[in-house]
């Protein structure tokens, strides 16, 4: 998911380790908003080979109209129901481009979190993710680190008005790039989903202490593949969280 993959990926594929009681064990899967609504059947062989957890793109840049819900939101959450996942995540891709006329952090959120409450949609974390978009919208985030972390907290301020589980996305190359530092804090109450593509592949947070970023303490998930299963392309994490379930 480095740069745009969230937006490339058919499925990303998600380990989550159990810590304690409150925390889940399961494998997921994530499914980007491009490719469209995957069906039911395309689910289920997730759910079938062990992955029972399904993550969601349910907020794109759309930079033409300012960031909206993604096209492929409710139909892939249903399906994914439809298949028996009752973990579900969703991610959200803000519309952060000065030249795109984007519509407010607050309003964006708001967006996103009125679709999910309209359509009763019952989810446990949703990630923002911060990364620079090089292939739809070329004019995504500033060359201003310091403009882009102002905006970057704007977002997360906007979340902690809501009651959802929140957690951030992103890279050391991506924070560095866009905040200016990998020291650059935006909110490290936040849980922390990064990306390192090893060789071979390493599903540990081993590479953690020479890769920490933006002032998280310890990581909740890592994206540490691009390969796997006859389900569909995907990337693979691992993940160690709360399940934090909305009731």
């Amino acid at each position: 998911m480095y740069l745009k993959y969230h937006h490339f990926i058919v499925i990303i594929l998600c380990v989550i380790l159990i810590v304690s009681e409150t925390n889940a064990t399961s494998y997921a899967v994530d499914a980007g908003d491009p490719h469209g609504v995957q069906a039911v059947s395309a689910w289920s062989c997730a759910k079938a080979s062990g992955f029972t957890r399904a993550i969601i793109e349910c907020y794109s840049e759309y930079c033409s109209q300012g960031g909206g819900v993604s096209s492929s939101c409710l139909g892939n959450y249903k399906n994914a129901v439809a298949a028996g996942y009752k973990y579900i995540d969703l991610y959200f891709y803000p519309c952060t481009g000065a030249a795109y006329n984007c519509k407010s952090p607050q309003t964006q959120v708001n967006e996103l979190v009125t679709f999910v409450n309209q359509n009763k949609m019952l989810v446990q974390t949703i990630w923002i993710d911060f990364e620079n978009d090089t292939t739809t919208c070329t004019k995504s985030w500033s060359q201003d680190t310091a403009s882009n972390l102002a905006l970057a907290k704007q977002f997360t301020n906007a979340a902690k008005t809501t009651l959802w589980n929140w957690g951030i996305y992103s890279t050391n190359y991506e924070w560095t790039k866009l905040f200016g530092s990998a020291q650059a804090v935006v909110d490290s109450s936040f849980k922390i989903w990064y990306a390192d593509f090893q060789n071979p592949s390493q599903p540990n947070y081993d590479d953690w202490n020479s890769l920490a970023f933006g002032g998280f303490s310890t990581p909740s998930g890592k994206q540490y593949a691009d390969s796997g299963s006859n389900c569909g392309i995907y990337d693979l994490s691992i993940f160690t969280y709360s399940t934090g379930a909305q009731e």
